[in-house]
């Protein structure tokens, strides 16, 4: 049985492997000897990309839900905070999320001040979506959760280590995103 974020004792990153009394930790991108072949299907750029994914929002979501903010709420926030107003619709497409789910996440929001949508009087399927004064308030609040966040993930990089590993992200994404 295999406890994904952590267990008593455990931490995250390590999930525990329940045998009999005792629980062993593994390093979930641990790699085995079933990692040979073209794919490289645990060592592999894809996976890795994957994995530092997943835990840096993994970590990040954590530091966030010390102040009571998630991570879908500081996405829209900030993503608000630095384009400036946007029809609803856009923004979906900015966040690569769906419509529907953008919907239930403005929805409260808006609820709690933190956005106003308003219908545009020329086209009333177009919302615009713009951050409060509340919002702007959490938003100094937790963007320096943010900043904390990404310097501790790039600890210990050059900055010349990260000029290039954010040129070849980019490369990667073109790639992938080719017609």
């Amino acid at each position: 049985m295999v406890n994904r974020l952590c267990s008593p004792g455990g931490r995250r990153g390590m999930p525990t492997v329940s045998k009999g009394r005792a629980e062993a930790r593994v390093p979930r991108h641990e790699t085995t000897g079933a990692d040979a072949g073209p794919l490289r299907l645990r060592s592999g750029v894809a996976p890795k990309l994957r994995l530092v994914a997943k835990e840096s929002r993994a970590f990040f979501e954590e530091e966030l839900g010390r102040s009571g903010v998630t991570f879908a709420t500081w996405t829209v926030l900030a993503t608000l905070k630095l384009e400036g107003p946007m029809i609803q619709r856009r923004l979906a497409q900015y966040l690569s999320i769906e419509g529907p789910t953008l919907t239930r996440h403005l929805e409260t929001m808006e609820r709690r001040g933190i956005v106003l949508r308003t219908r545009s009087g020329s086209d009333r399927r177009a919302v615009t979506v713009e951050v409060t004064p509340e919002g702007d308030a959490m938003y100094a609040q937790i963007e320096s959760i943010a900043l904390r966040s990404h310097e501790r993930m790039l600890e210990g990089i050059s900055d010349g280590e990260i000029e290039q590993l954010s040129r070849l992200l980019e490369k990667i994404l073109a790639n992938v995103t080719a017609e």
